[in-house]
């Protein structure tokens, strides 16, 4: 799968677009729109990108659990070093150190990723002040000439970056 990204100047031609996609057979759940009239997204009855597509949530929080959980797991071999606590309490130390550092780094990572833009949608942060509606599609990427094409006849100056998405890919694991 590929994510096509992409700015439509007006309303009318975010609505041609989605429309056509709609027929080629896209979902609107692979179609994440962002504008900063969230109420003309919805009259127009186009899919609004959620705050996974927005933010940078999913990968901060990533990065929050492995640092956390490499910290528990520093600080439960520290405790299991130490001469006196080591003996009386065992691995499960490592183990529960692990894992309180692994949800505490997650939570803080969501709490951090939150409140961080996505880079995709944050360079368009001056077209989106100017009126401008960001589209990203998740489209298969066999399909990519048929929907540049398409998207060119509605958007004929837009610049359509294409990203590779892993987690719709059904190899990713």
């Amino acid at each position: 799968m590929k994510r096509l990204v992409f700015l439509a100047p007006t309303l009318e031609q975010a609505q041609s677009v989605v429309e056509d996609l709609r027929t080629m057979g896209i979902e609107d759940e692979k179609m994440h729109v962002v504008a900063r009239d969230h109420q003309m997204l919805q009259d127009a009855n186009i899919h609004e990108a959620t705050e996974l597509e927005t933010s940078e949530l999913e990968s901060d929080m990533d990065w929050g659990m492995v640092s956390g959980g490499t910290i528990g797991v520093l600080a439960g071999l520290t405790v299991l070093g130490s001469a006196p606590f080591g003996l009386v309490l065992g691995g499960g130390t490592l183990l529960t150190l692990s894992l309180l550092g692994i949800g505490f780094g997650g939570w803080l990572g969501k709490m951090i990723g939150e409140d961080t833009p996505n880079v995709l949608i944050e360079k368009y942060e001056h077209a989106l002040d100017d009126g401008q509606i960001v589209m990203m599609v998740d489209v298969p990427a066999e399909r990519l000439p048929e929907f540049h094409h398409m998207i060119r006849t509605h958007c004929p100056k837009a610049l359509i970056e294409s990203v590779h998405i892993f987690h719709d890919d059904p190899l990713a694991a």
